[in-house]
């Protein structure tokens, strides 16, 4: 009899396939732009992803596209930046490249909401149409694309990746390949390949202190909601201002989100119900009219990579949005609204993945140049526990500001042949929280599937490549770096 608590070990047959250029573990916001990346910089390219859809939190987890702008909270500041979106967006914006490509087939075809004609801080999209045309641009760069399929060991010779071992219904089977990246937003590719790795807050946080260490960010999820008449819930809060609030960083007053939502625009707001449940929500107009995005309480003191706590965390959620449709059905436009669609738990950090430099919150706050620099973000930080003086992102940081990230944070430690891409590079527990938003993710994607193309093709370690001859094939290929 199987006694509990004891280990299991069994050998496994695994059919060998055959080899490509690149593998990329994890389909999600960095991978599908990894392997787009890689495989139109000339590397034969499979990517590897467990669900049946690509885009991961992007169309999965309906998660705007953010942050594609430099950030500016003070009112006056943000009017100033809307003037620009509309005159010359090219100034604002920190991304272009593959994100940026994606953005305007998007709104070209009417399945994402922007404003002015291009994305400013937010666009948010229809998931569906969004997959869809995920699809069908890893179909137009040739990527072998594996869905319901699960990373679930490593073949390693020494410090460098071999293959990697591949688990779906079609049984156990390995991939060979020269380079891989791990995007599967918990690094468990890095971790099944032997890497270092921290979890939430460690002693080189600012806001670290003994209580503190190991703390991750909440849990939640971004869901649907059909039915709701928004015409009758921006009447209501014209005659009950004090429910209306500002979205942080879209930053839009009530006259400029009803103007934007009937211009057909993006037109994202927080509601407040002061004393009830819930209290405060917000709200993101989609393409599909009387269909919404709304963002959920929180879940704490879970760990994503846990069996039992995502599980529980998945039953704590359907709970709780029982509860808050209760209360947001007593207001106004809202009264006949359903739940639509409820995507799977959205976990913010796990592990972060030891590599050649650990990005800190001071290298993001205080803009530090690095020589290696492969694109760059905006979103104020968004992880708790933060320091104090970060906690009021329309106060906290200088107009129109902005961070580089560095290609040395995609370096796995001791792996020759591995990059990390997404929310579990090398960075602290406070500078995560600007790198995990989409738009970040996607620009570290592209980098990390261009310069493993580049290792392929000039034959060389990662490490020797030049970050000269890689920010120049970065903005060669549109990106901007």
């Amino acid at each position: 009899m199987l006694e509990s608590g004891k280990e299991y070990v069994s050998e496994v047959r695994a059919k060998i396939l055959p080899a490509v250029d690149v593998v990329v573990a994890g389909g999600g916001t960095a991978g599908v732009i990894a392997a787009l990346a890689a495989a139109r910089n000339g590397a034969q390219t499979m990517l590897i992803e467990e669900r049946g859809f690509v885009g991961g939190m992007l169309t999965g987890g309906n998660a705007g596209i953010t942050m594609f702008t430099k950030y500016s909270g003070k009112t006056e500041e943000h009017v100033a930046d809307l003037k620009c979106l509309a005159e010359n967006p090219d100034e604002l914006h920190v991304a272009k490249g593959i994100p940026m490509e994606i953005t305007r087939r998007l709104l070209k075809e009417g399945s994402a909401l922007g404003n002015h004609g291009t994305v400013g801080a937010y666009l948010f999209t229809s998931s569906e149409d969004f997959k869809r045309l995920l699809f069908e641009m890893l179909e137009e760069a040739h990527v072998k694309i594996r869905l319901h399929t699960m990373v679930v060991d490593v073949v390693k010779n020494g410090s460098a990746i071999e293959g990697i071992v591949l688990e779906s219904k079609s049984g156990r089977e390995v991939v060979p390949a020269r380079q891989f990246i791990d995007a599967t937003g918990d690094g468990d590719l890095s971790v099944r390949a032997g890497a270092d790795y921290t979890v939430g807050v460690t002693k080189e946080d600012i806001c670290a202190t003994p209580d503190k260490i190991g703390m991750m960010s909440v849990m939640g999820v971004m869901f649907k909601v059909g039915n709701v008449d928004l015409d009758k819930v921006f009447d209501w809060m014209k005659e009950h201002p004090e429910h209306f609030r500002k979205h942080p960083f879209a930053c839009f007053s009530y006259d400029e989100a009803l103007e934007r939502y009937r211009r057909g625009e993006m037109a994202t707001f927080l509601v407040s119900r002061e004393g009830e449940y819930p209290s405060v929500f917000q709200v993101y107009n989609l393409p599909t009219r009387g269909v919404v995005t709304l963002c959920c309480p929180s879940i704490s003191g879970m760990d994503g990579c846990n069996a039992d706590d995502i599980s529980r965390a998945e039953i704590m959620i359907s709970k709780m949005l029982a509860r808050w449709m209760q209360g947001i059905r007593t207001i106004p436009g809202f009264e006949d609204a359903f739940l639509l669609q409820v995507p799977e738990m959205g976990v913010r950090e796990t592990r972060h993945i030891q590599g050649d430099y650990l990005l800190g919150l001071m290298d993001i706050y205080e803009q530090k140049s690095f020589d290696d620099c492969i694109g760059f973000g905006a979103h104020p930080i968004d992880a708790n526990p933060r320091p104090e003086w970060l906690k009021d992102p329309l106060t906290s940081y200088p107009p129109r500001w902005f961070f580089q990230i560095p290609f040395r944070s995609l370096l796995v430690k001791k792996l020759d042949n591995l990059l990390v891409a997404g929310r579990c590079i090398s960075a602290t527990h406070e500078a995560f929280g600007c790198i995990r938003p989409t738009v970040q993710c996607m620009v570290i994607g592209e980098a990390a599937g261009t310069a493993a193309a580049m290792a392929i093709q000039e034959n060389l370690p990662l490490r020797k490549l030049s970050y000269d001859t890689l920010r120049a094939r970065l903005k060669a290929n549109g990106a901007r770096c």
